[in-house]
């Protein structure tokens, strides 16, 4: 039985493209989802063209939105009986983009210091005191 499911989480690792025996296309990813301190990962495949395009779009620690089916299976490890949550991604959000990293201002080289009022003013060559042409209105 299978479930559908909305799930929102952190990309564990760079999602991977890869191609079946058949010549299709897939996607793979891990997601890991925390909820009250208790870490949960769910292994993501995306066959859509559509969902692939936006999880191969994201990078490891990215933040997405999920939807697509559950499949809950169990293995076992060291004789303990553990979850493994799929999912089938039909559409994948991405939350929020990583912070650009910023590059600094380059320091001017005769030593005056940077306004940036100053990249808005016009200079005055550009202003024409005899421009006296009145506008039409009615």
């Amino acid at each position: 039985m299978s479930l559908f499911i909305l799930a929102q989480g952190t990309l564990h690792k760079d999602p991977q493209s890869r191609t079946s025996a058949s010549g299709k296309p897939f996607c793979t990813a891990q997601l890991r989802t925390e909820q009250d301190g208790v870490t949960t990962w769910c292994s993501l495949i995306a066959f859509d063209q559509t969902a692939q395009d936006e999880l191969l779009r994201c990078h490891a620690g990215d933040a997405v939105a999920v939807q697509g089916r559950l499949k809950v299976t169990t293995y076992e490890r060291g004789g303990e009986v553990r979850p493994s949550l799929d999912i089938t991604a039909s559409s994948v959000l991405p939350l929020k983009p990583k912070p650009r990293a910023r590059q600094p201002r380059q320091a001017r080289t005769d030593g005056r210091q940077y306004d940036a009022r100053q990249a808005f003013q016009r200079p005055d060559a550009a202003i024409d005191p005899d421009f006296d042409d009145p506008v039409p209105f009615g």
